[in-house]
């Protein structure tokens, strides 16, 4: 059993093939009181965006993985 977290166009499944379902309940439960209802809107205006870049493949990446390099915390070094 696994579980799957559903809101607009963003979909997380989540699997422990298995193992322990009640450890997948537990971050399908997670990730649903994590991710913002309007996480939607968000996907939406960033395809919107995409729409608009100019360059290569690579340089699109590069360009939409600097713009979204917020979304994830990252760790600070000293």
């Amino acid at each position: 059993m696994g579980g799957i977290v559903t809101k607009g166009n963003v979909k997380i499944a989540i699997s422990t093939n298995g193992k322990s379902p009640t450890t997948a309940k537990r971050l399908r439960q997670f990730f649903e009181d994590v991710i913002p209802d309007n996480i939607d809107d968000l996907v939406k205006n960033l395809n919107e965006y995409r729409k608009t870049i100019k360059g290569n493949f690579e340089e699109k990446v590069e360009t939409l993985n600097e713009f979204t390099k917020g979304l994830v915390n990252q760790k600070k070094s000293d």
